[in-house]
């Protein structure tokens, strides 16, 4: 495909996305269930398990796919406007985040999250011992050690975004409990992560990529939080001008949103987090609201159904 098909193409599998999750998510609420899981619904629908399975051709020519990579298919645009989505919102999530609240309720939020990855861990570890004599599932070079770190790792890992759109469906967001949930979820992912890192640097003898993975991630949260959160206080003034957000202001804080996201993903700690913590280190009032206002619409209604699909 040149560049014009692969505009034409994108197009057309933009209508049926957004139209076919909302006709799942109208079914879905009914059913008391949120938005996310119809368009984690719709993707399983519009896929090779159902659409591909009834329609193949159809399918085919509505999201194109090459497994020798001879031409560029479907994953090539749409999972990189994918990622802007969720970069967006989890953005937009950390700007509504209470950081107040994570402080007095701190404990609380160490506290669930250990609980949310210790069970999760043990459990996959223990089912990594099982399945490690009776199956050829982990590679022969593999130890038990490691395919239990491996297994239980894995397991712990949360889906922080999804989290995020549950606690908004419910009218969660900036509560006690939604902000506890939030903040130890952020905890589990970033811990979860991290092990996983180490799981696989054991696995390659080379512990270079989790030295990066801790040390960028920790060195990230202290930078934005000790140094560019209060420059960006300072520069509060020129960024709002007559009580809105100018258009310096907006620009100044995508770009911002986007050095965070492409530095967690480059340490391989995922984009989520960096756009996460980046949100949290935005002014709040005038700043906070009129970014939140601007983004959030089109991202929800417009490409964060894409990541989900």
């Amino acid at each position: 495909m040149n560049n014009v098909h692969l505009a034409i193409q994108f197009f057309i599998q933009l209508a049926v996305i957004l139209l076919f999750c909302r006709l799942v998510g109208a079914i879905a609420l009914r059913l008391g269930q949120p938005q996310v899981v119809a368009e984690m619904l719709a993707g399983v629908l519009l896929g090779p398990s159902l659409f591909g399975l009834v329609w193949p051709e159809a399918q085919h020519w509505l999201f194109p796919w090459d497994s020798s990579q001879k031409m560029r298919d479907t994953q090539s645009y749409l999972f990189p406007a994918s990622q802007l989505g969720l970069a967006l919102y989890m953005f937009v999530v950390g700007m509504e985040f209470r950081v107040d609240i994570v402080r007095r309720k701190l404990t609380s939020s160490i506290a669930v999250s250990v609980a949310g990855m210790l069970t999760p861990f043990v459990l996959g570890a223990g089912l990594a011992w099982i399945l490690f004599d009776r199956t050829t599932l982990f590679p022969r070079t593999t130890s038990l050690s490691e395919a239990m770190l491996f297994l239980g790792a894995s397991m712990c890992i949360t889906a922080f975004p999804m989290l995020a759109r549950i606690i908004h469906f419910k009218k969660l967001a900036g509560t006690t409990m939604g902000t506890v949930a939030l903040g130890a979820g952020a905890i589990d992912d970033a811990t979860a992560w991290c092990l996983l890192a180490v799981v696989l640097a054991s696995f390659e003898k080379n512990w270079s990529h989790a030295v990066v993975n801790i040390a960028g991630g920790v060195a990230y949260v202290a930078l934005t939080l000790l140094i560019v959160r209060p420059l960006l206080l300072r520069a509060k003034a020129w960024f709002a001008k007559n009580g809105t957000l100018t258009e310096a202001g907006l620009v100044v804080g995508l770009a911002l949103m986007a050095l965070g996201a492409w530095f967690t993903d480059l340490i391989g700690l995922h984009a989520v987090f960096g756009a996460f913590v980046m949100g949290a280190a935005m002014p709040r009032g005038v700043v906070v609201r009129d970014l939140v206002g601007r983004i959030q619409p089109l991202t929800v209604a417009l490409l964060l159904p894409l990541f989900f699909t």
